[in-house]
């Protein structure tokens, strides 16, 4: 199969389309027929028909387009459906060499915040585990709940057992040994051979306040992951932890009980058993199930906790050129943190809206969720002529799992603003219109079952004008007036 290529000096945008995930190759045309390679993401969600087959098939392609070298594999967050191919594809990502991986900052092992917040995330994963595990005994509303986070953090957080997405981080980390920790502003991270490509990190946020805002709202209402140590979700996690075959608590497990000490007793306490019998007696004294509603809960904000953990990359192909826009899955918090981010030479904070204005291709975050992209500080700043959406999504598996992917009133605007230029995965290249803006931009892409190539080329590719030469005669002189 032939290679991916670019324009000179501009970029090709492969979209793979194998269901509700992301995956994206990009060529970056170098000059001379030169390529350089960058692969964001590569994973499907839980669920999907064939799955490994289908990451197996994108990955033997993307080697095949690149002749088995990336000069740069961005690894935007820990969730399956961005990751997933670094297990099932396991084999043909070995014959792939990899130059350095990017990966946000919240991966860092040095970064004591980074390490918090793993630790948090590992804890409640942990406990939503057990829940899982317990789940049967739950009603089948809050089961759903809780059983959908198996679609974005692996089949093994579930009781069939399998990889999870701690198995393709780690898996990731050792087989490319040059990594790149990347963090919001300062200088824009450049590759070798491109001097004039730019990629502008601007999440995930490094304040917690950013990271666990995930739903928008006009009085800044914030959704939160509750601390480890603190509130319901402690006492949740905690009576998991020391759940026991015996039902008793020791002294040290008692300080995380919802309860008072003052009602606490012990099983030989006079009493004991009569309220006992009381309890199985009437049903409807019963919460042997009433955990599930902070597992629920747990799940849907644990989701939301790690989309906000996605590095976010703007990538210029020249300077005050077009500008790509890759999110991940961030939701609120993080693209409100954008304007709170510092360049090096930026004293206005202008370089961030700018970059936005110039955006000539958005990756819709979160296959189109309806808390993923923001309007007046987002899609709505997007103001470019050329604007055009990719949405890697799988309508089917999200009404199947009853997620509005891509939400309507969203995919509405997202037409709007690009005069009809949205590439969905599932459904490919917009359909056949007498639209001139629309059939010329079905005409620069190649769509296959496979995936949607699309090629930009730069405003300014420049090339200086070759200098007359001088006449190498000299001039006539001017003719003498005569007298």
């Amino acid at each position: 199969m032939a290679r991916l290529k670019a324009p000179a000096g501009g970029c090709t945008v492969r979209m793979y389309r194998h269901g509700l995930g992301d995956c994206f190759l990009l060529a970056f045309g170098k000059g001379n027929n030169q390529q350089k390679y960058v692969l964001i993401d590569c994973g499907v969600l839980v669920g999907t028909e064939e799955a490994g087959q289908q990451m197996v098939e994108v990955v033997k392609d993307v080697r095949n387009a690149t002749g088995n070298h990336l000069d740069v594999l961005v690894v935007t967050h820990e969730h399956w459906d961005h990751i997933s191919g670094f297990v099932q594809a396991q084999e043909q990502f070995d014959g792939l060499e990899v130059d350095q991986v990017w990966f946000a900052w919240t991966e860092d092992p040095k970064n004591s915040l980074a390490r918090e917040l793993r630790e948090r995330r590992k804890a409640a994963l942990n406990g939503l585990q057990i829940a899982i595990q317990q789940a049967a005994a739950a009603p089948p509303l809050f089961t759903k709940r809780i059983e959908s986070v198996n679609a974005f953090f692996g089949p093994g957080l579930g009781a069939a057992g399998g990889a999870t997405t701690e198995d393709a981080m780690r898996w990731i980390k050792q087989k490319w040994k040059k990594r790149v920790y990347c963090t919001p502003g300062g200088t824009p991270l450049q590759i070798d051979g491109l001097p004039d490509v730019r990629f502008y990190v601007l999440g995930p946020p490094t304040d917690p306040a950013f990271i666990r805002k995930s739903r928008p709202s006009s009085k800044g209402g914030q959704v939160y992951l509750d601390d480890l140590y603190s509130g319901q979700l402690s006492y949740y996690l905690s009576a998991l932890e020391a759940a026991p075959a015996e039902r008793q608590f020791s002294l040290s497990e008692r300080k995380y009980t919802p309860f008072d000490e003052a009602y606490h007793c012990d099983s030989g306490d006079m009493g004991v058993r009569d309220v006992e019998n009381r309890y199985k007696r009437d049903p409807w004294r019963h919460i042997e199930t009433d955990w599930t509603g902070v597992a629920g809960e747990l799940a849907l904000r644990l989701d939301a906790h790690t989309n906000n953990t996605s590095l976010v990359l703007a990538i210029e192909l020249g300077p005050k050129d077009k500008v790509l826009l890759f999110t991940g899955d961030a939701q609120v918090g993080n693209w409100l943190s954008w304007e709170t981010v510092k360049w090096d030479g930026d004293e206005d904070n202008k370089i961030t809206n700018d970059l936005l204005s110039r955006t000539v291709l958005y990756k819709v975050g979160h296959h189109g969720s309806h808390n993923a992209t923001l309007r007046e500080k987002g899609l709505e700043s997007m103001t470019n002529g050329e604007l055009v959406a990719f949405i890697p999504v799988n309508q089917g598996m999200a009404k199947k799992r009853r997620w509005r992917m891509p939400h309507k009133p969203l995919y509405e605007r997202l037409v709007e603003r690009t005069l009809g230029r949205v590439v969905l995965s599932d459904a490919g290249l917009p359909m056949v219109t007498s639209d001139a803006v629309l059939e010329a931009f079905r005409a620069q892409c190649i769509e296959t079952k496979l995936f949607v190539d699309y090629p930009i080329t730069r405003w300014e590719t420049w090339t200086p004008r070759p200098r007359k030469k001088k006449s190498a005669t000299k001039a006539k002189p001017a003719p003498r007036k005569q007298r």
